[in-house]
């Protein structure tokens, strides 16, 4: 998968799949808000790293689902099986992303 070709973006510093699915989520499309649990999960995936990320990856997608509340209004009018594909490959990417920078 080519995710600077979908044209999602990436940096040069290193830090783990979290922290590239960080990078990944434009501010005005979900922002952190009191009670979420963002940055505990984000090192929890950098924590688990590359293999541990593929192998919790359902998990991960569970995740971003759950938090449908966070994002803009016509969004979270979007089906389930929709916003779990959009998840799905804003994770597959972060960890595409964290595999080529750990790889450098």
């Amino acid at each position: 998968m080519d995710c600077l070709r979908r044209g999602y973006r990436t940096m040069h510093t290193v830090g783990g799949p979290g922290t590239e699915l960080g990078r990944l989520i434009p501010d005005w499309l979900a922002k952190q808000s009191d009670g979420c649990k963002c940055s505990d999960r984000a090192a929890q995936m950098d924590a688990w790293g590359v293999a541990g990320c593929i192998e919790n990856r359902e998990k991960i997608i569970g995740w971003l689902v759950a938090q449908k509340q966070a994002l803009p209004a016509m969004l979270q009018l979007l089906p389930a099986k929709a916003l779990r594909a959009g998840a799905a490959v804003m994770v597959d990417c972060a960890i595409h992303n964290a595999k080529i920078k750990a790889d450098q």
